[in-house]
């Protein structure tokens, strides 16, 4: 029983040493060639004469060797070898040619052998007892039993790879037990052949990636031109570029410089756009013009010395952000210089407002504000006028002794003065007057009177510059009292309200023909007003055929608000 048990314990180490010694170079399947690729002439391959031994006088053996799982690379360096008896006299490298094989002329020789060798794999097995005869072909395979395990990868994933031998995985795959070099990889997805190639195994490249996404052309651009392309990170070119990309998310970038870039996330799709534009210096758009007399021009513009056009209302301007440009609108040898710096935020309205420069200039050549707004306080007094029957008579229309007196007070409010063309305008507004007056003969010794007034007048504006200028108006004036009444100090009597339009009172209502007179320096207008009544009051039309109207003066001064 011992020595059955140690027999089999030696076959089982015998076994295993041969699996450990065993060559990973294997030659086999040698045999001999009674043609060359069916020609029955082997001499018609070697018109130059066939190759002798080392001694000249016998003609040699010729070996041709074909290659299983080796790389062209491993197999150009092997080193063979028919020992001493039988030295290898030249050798013809076949390999990138029609055969792909390595052709050997061995000295003829009764019994020889056969190995081949190569560093990274050492020595292959041994053929023995080999006859090689003078001018006969001869065939051998050396094959490399090395298999490696590749990794095929593929995007979108998912899909399946297979091998001429029967393998096969989903992707991403690992194949195991694949042979050194050259296969047929099958990629497929739903019965549907998307690649098909042949790939070369070897122990450096046993990785193979794939992108089997629905590609596009996408076209970049980017104002300047010249700024360098980066997609997710890498380096594609200069702009303007036109690159196939897969259907997927990206980053890109352009970059003039490090302060210089811009960058946008985008998909690539059936439905996405084809032109991305990227703007490594921000840029504004904006509107330059002229403005002359309160009016649009046609004017030429200069940036920076050059011109940029001519005669032109306005100029549509696309600057980069963070640049200062010197501009210059020049109007019939008038005009006007800005140094503008480019902003995000800054007025897409650029005015450029021309002031005359030469000796004589028409006034209504002259610029000004088009239309300020004045807020006006001052001083205001009425007076009523009775004329009948070749009688006149002048009061303030309260006391009874207000002969030859006017009613005092002041007024507060806005006018608007808007001008058009050639001076020309309008002038109206809205206005509060307070009136108040004492008399300690009279019970009744105090009257107060609070009243809305609104004129419409033409306007002429005569500017001397800019904001100097003189003006005239004229047209129709509206009071209306709003509340008026008689109270005493004391406040023992009520308060007598009611009183408009009865005799010898005028009405609440007064319509006046009027003139007025404006002077303004800077933000300061000075003004003057009269106004002669149009409206009749009928105070005393009960005593014969007298018409009672209500004339006004005014005095103020006003804050103007100019337009420009």
């Amino acid at each position: 029983m011992k020595r059955i048990l140690l027999a089999i314990f030696v076959i089982m180490l015998s076994c295993l040493v041969y699996g450990q010694d065993k060559p990973q170079l294997q030659l086999h399947s040698f045999r001999i060639v009674k043609s060359a690729g069916g020609m029955a002439n082997l001499g018609t391959l070697f018109q130059n004469g066939w190759p002798k031994d080392s001694n000249g006088e016998e003609d040699c053996a010729w070996v041709r060797v074909r290659f299983e799982n080796m790389t062209m690379a491993d197999a150009a360096n092997v080193k063979f070898s028919f020992g001493n008896s039988a030295p290898i006299e030249d050798i013809k490298d076949k390999l990138k040619e029609a055969e792909h094989e390595i052709w050997l002329f061995v000295t003829p020789t009764e019994n020889a052998y056969m190995e081949a060798g190569l560093d990274k794999y050492g020595m292959s097995n041994r053929l023995s007892n080999i006859k090689l005869e003078p001018k006969q072909a001869y065939d051998v395979v050396l094959r490399n039993d090395k298999t490696m395990s590749i990794n095929i990868i593929t995007k979108p994933e998912g899909a399946i790879a297979s091998l001429e031998t029967g393998q096969k995985e989903n992707t991403p795959a690992t194949i195991t037990g694949v042979s050194l070099g050259k296969h047929t990889l099958t990629i497929s997805h739903n019965g549907k052949t998307l690649k098909k190639e042949e790939i070369e195994v070897t122990e450096e490249n046993v990785r193979f990636e794939y992108d089997l996404r629905e590609r596009k052309m996408v076209e970049f651009i980017s104002d300047p031109t010249g700024a360098v392309l980066f997609i997710n990170g890498e380096e594609k070119g200069k702009t303007p570029l036109t690159i196939e990309l897969p259907y997927d998310s990206y980053n890109v970038e352009a970059r003039l410089s490090l302060q210089e870039t811009d960058s946008k996330a985008f998909t690539v799709s059936g439905l996405s756009e084809t032109k991305i534009k990227l703007e490594p210096i921000k840029k504004k758009t904006f509107e330059a013009f002229a403005t002359y007399n309160g009016k649009k021009v046609d004017a030429d513009l200069y940036i920076d010395g050059k011109q940029e056009g001519t005669r032109q209302a306005s100029y549509t301007l696309t600057k980069p952000i963070g640049k200062s440009y010197d501009m210059n609108m020049i109007y019939y040898g008038n005009s006007k210089k800005r140094k503008i710096r480019i902003t995000k935020d800054m007025d897409v309205e650029q005015e450029f407002k021309i002031s005359a420069r030469n000796s004589f200039v028409w006034p209504w050549q002259r610029e000004y504000d088009v239309c300020p707004v004045g807020f006006s306080m001052g001083y205001v007094s009425k007076q009523l006028v009775t004329r009948g029957e070749g009688e006149k008579l002048k009061e303030n229309g309260v006391w009874d002794d207000g002969e030859g007196k006017s009613l005092h007070g002041m007024q507060l409010g806005l006018h608007f003065q808007p001008c058009f063309s050639f001076g020309l305008g309008l002038y109206s507004g809205v206005f509060y007057e307070l009136y108040m007056s004492w008399n300690d003969d009279y019970d009744y010794n105090q009257f107060i009177e609070h009243c809305i007034y609104v004129p419409l007048h033409a306007y002429y504006r005569l500017p001397f510059a800019n904001k100097v200028a003189l003006s005239v108006h004229g047209g129709l004036g509206f009071n209306y009292s709003v509340y008026g009444a008689y109270t005493d100090d004391e406040d023992n009597l009520e308060d007598f309200t009611d009183f408009y339009g009865e005799e010898a009172f005028p009405k609440r209502f007064n319509m006046a023909a009027e003139i007025g007179l404006g002077f303004r320096v800077g933000l300061v207008q000075i003004n003057a007003q009269y106004a002669k009544g149009i409206t009749n009051h009928k105070s005393y039309e009960s005593l014969g055929d007298y018409k009672t109207k209500q004339n006004k003066l005014s005095l103020s001064v006003s804050y103007v608000f100019g337009s420009n």
